[in-house]
Formats: C-alpha cells, structure tokens, sequence
C-alpha cells in the first residue's frame, strides 16, 4: 500500500513538472519577433513618416543618432550609417580579456535606410550589430542583433518621428 502511494505521489509529481516544462516552452516559442506586421525588411526598428522629404528625415535620423553618441550620417541614396563604441562588457564578450587588455575595441554599427512607401510617406528602417575584429573590414566580424533586442533603436527612431512635426 505504501509503495503504491509512493508511485501516485512521483506520478503526480513528473505529471506537474511536464505541464510546467510544457508550459514555458510554448511561453517562448510564442512571442516570437514580436512584430508580425509589416515586411521582414522593418522587422527589427521601423517608423511610419508622413508628409516630410527624404532628405528631412535623414537630417533628423542623423541629429537623432549624433545626440546618442552616434558617428556617421548618409552613405548613399536613402541609406544612413551610424556607429559607436560598444561598452566594456560588450568589447569583452567580443574580443576575449587578452584583446580587450590589449586595446582591442568592439564597436556598435547601425544601417538605417528610407523606404518609400505610397501616399507621401517614408519608412524609416534600421538594423544593428556588433562589430568585432578591428578597423580593417576584412577583419572584422559583424553579428547582428536579435529582433527581440530592438528597443533602444527603435526608440530612436520613435524620437525621429516625434522630432519632425
């Protein structure tokens, strides 16, 4: 009688721990990018700019990112790139402790472009990643960030928006 108590008992217990694995498991397999609107091109940072030119949106984006500590500006037709230095615990994670204690510096770059959309408005779009290797670009080493990890760009580019009237 004892035994068969213990066995409802382990029973019960590996059925709870299932449903709870079950459960987190559908928990993260669920949220996804978190953007399921729009074309895969906007799927990390975008905004919707109305009534304003091209070249006002890319003066803003560029006065935007400069005040966050950004370099760079435009880099060709409707296309922006901006970059800065990434922090410590970043440059760490990307170069090693021997490279970061030799100077080595991992660096933020972000490829923003306008997109023209019907009806007199633009997409303003952007993309990040972390850049490693030095400043040679044969070296280097580009990873981009996940869709998941997208707010403070996309915050920027709220502040764009907001900054034009």
């Amino acid at each position: 009688m004892l035994k068969q108590n213990s066995i409802r008992t382990s029973f019960r217990f590996l059925s709870a721990c299932t449903v709870i694995l079950l459960g987190l498991l559908t928990l993260l397999t669920g949220t996804g990018c978190g953007t399921t609107k729009g074309p895969a091109s906007a799927s990390f940072a975008s905004v919707t700019i109305k009534n304003h030119t091209e070249a006002e949106i890319i003066a803003a984006t560029s006065q935007v990112f400069a005040a966050d500590g950004y370099r760079g500006g435009p880099s060709g037709l409707g296309k922006m790139l901006f970059e800065k230095e990434a922090s410590r615990g970043t440059t760490l994670a990307r170069e090693g402790l021997v490279g970061t204690a030799y100077g080595a510096q991992s660096f933020i770059r972000v490829r923003a472009e306008t997109v023209e959309l019907p009806g007199s408005q633009y997409r303003l779009q952007c993309k990040a990643y972390t850049v490693s290797g030095g400043s040679d670009p044969f070296f280097q080493n580009e990873v981009a960030y996940a869709n998941f990890r997208s707010g403070p760009w996309q915050s920027l580019l709220n502040k764009v928006k907001k900054q034009l009237p």
